[in-house]
């Protein structure tokens, strides 16, 4: 698998999953893990579509800056308002993980 974006295949995936993966972080940040892969996947969609539908590039990036700056500014009040601290649902997941990871060490030790 080439790892230059020159081509045009690869810059194709290149250009549509980077804002996906930063907006998709963001929104991890603010309101959860699951509703920032979900994010991040629909993100990704919707560029690809753009880039293949034409005339719709440029609503696709205003809508996806729109949704990072309220994410933005209004995040920390959206997860002080839900409970949620860094990352949502985040520690919860590395708890769940790190417990699993004792299970199955402790299993191969004895």
């Amino acid at each position: 698998m080439p790892t230059d974006v020159s081509t045009p295949e690869t810059a194709c995936y290149v250009y549509a999953v980077i804002p996906a993966i930063i907006v998709g972080a963001l929104t991890a940040w603010y309101l959860g893990l699951r509703l920032g892969v979900i994010i991040a996947i629909v993100t990704a969609a919707a560029l690809l579509v753009a880039m293949i539908v034409p005339g719709m590039t440029l609503a696709i990036y205003a809508l996806v800056i729109a949704w990072s700056a309220a994410l933005y500014f209004f995040g920390p009040k959206i997860s002080k308002a839900a409970g949620k601290g860094g990352l949502g649902s985040m520690g919860g997941s590395v708890s769940a993980a790190r417990s699993w990871a004792k299970r199955v060490i402790g299993r191969k030790q004895l």
